[in-house]
């Protein structure tokens, strides 16, 4: 039934749009059900992070399969194995960022308001992990296409390389910043609850959010024409959430709340751009 189904639709099962959505879909719904039952956090960034890894070597394993059928004694399309092995690395360094993060925090208060009251089913809980898999799934479309492309995307020019060079970029901005936040955090007990402002974050109050909506517009970038214009849906959702959902809104309210009244906080937030990093502006008198 399933395979009829897909055959209205013009797919198969081993389409790598079906695949991307069965592997991002099956480990977001095996994460929910472990951390409704377990009621622990701790699952929910590495199982994000992991699907998108898993997911993409998935549906590049099913691209090679079916070029090296329908091509014979032709070399590989490159295009959708760097964009496998950039998201690859880029999975595998947040994941073992989060980790340690994991290790270090017995509780992660973000997630309390999603997870029942005694009694209550895991509504809450489910939706947000509807909402990580529809996230996973729209963010890794342009490798998802250009694995389903791959006849089409086997040519690479200056542009692809050039996409790829931001996203090294991108990537090295995000770890270093990620890095200097947990260094700063380490250093000094009174520095666990106050604000970062050293290294990259003296230019930006969110530079590791900049290196990830960097990563993900170059990734688009690199796929090019070989995927349809929609796929920019992947680098648009990213910075939909970052900035209006689930990450600067919470970050900026927060240390609004804390540090109202707190003068140093207050120079800091006028002089500092929010996201792309820049000299800061004189502070006010």
């Amino acid at each position: 039934m399933a395979s009829r189904l897909l055959g209205r639709l013009g797919l198969s099962l081993r389409d790598p749009l079906v695949v991307s959505a069965a592997v991002v879909g099956g480990l977001n719904t095996a994460g929910f059900l472990v951390t409704a039952a377990t009621g622990t956090h701790k699952l929910i960034d590495i199982t994000g992070t992991g699907s998108f890894v898993v997911s993409s070597l998935a549906t590049c394993a099913v691209c090679v399969q079916h070029f090296r059928a329908v091509n014979p004694g032709k070399p590989l399309p490159l295009r959708p194995m760097v964009l496998t092995a950039a998201v690859g690395v880029w999975g595998v360094r947040l994941a073992s960022f989060l980790l340690y993060r994991i290790l270090q925090s017995p509780q992660d208060k973000r997630f309390d308001k999603f997870f029942p009251a005694p009694g209550e089913l895991p509504v809450k809980l489910a939706g947000f992990w509807a909402v990580q898999a529809t996230w996973g799934f729209v963010c890794l479309l342009p490798v998802t296409l250009a694995c389903r492309h791959a006849a089409a995307a086997a040519r690479v020019g200056p542009a692809f390389y050039a996409a790829m060079g931001v996203f090294a970029c991108g990537l090295a901005c995000e770890a270093l910043a990620d890095h200097q936040k947990m260094a700063f955090k380490a250093s000094s007990p009174g520095n666990k609850e106050r604000w970062c402002d050293v290294g990259l974050w003296r230019y930006s109050r969110h530079p590791n959010y900049w290196g990830e909506m960097l990563v993900w517009w170059s990734l688009w970038a690199a796929a090019g024409r070989a995927v349809p214009r929609w796929s920019v849906a992947s680098p648009l959702m990213v910075c939909g959430l970052l900035m209006f959902v689930s990450g600067v809104p919470l970050i900026e309210q927060k240390y609004d709340a804390k540090f109202a009244k707190n003068a140093e906080y207050q120079r800091y937030k006028a002089s500092t751009n929010l996201i792309v990093p820049w000299f800061p502006k004189p502070s006010p008198k």
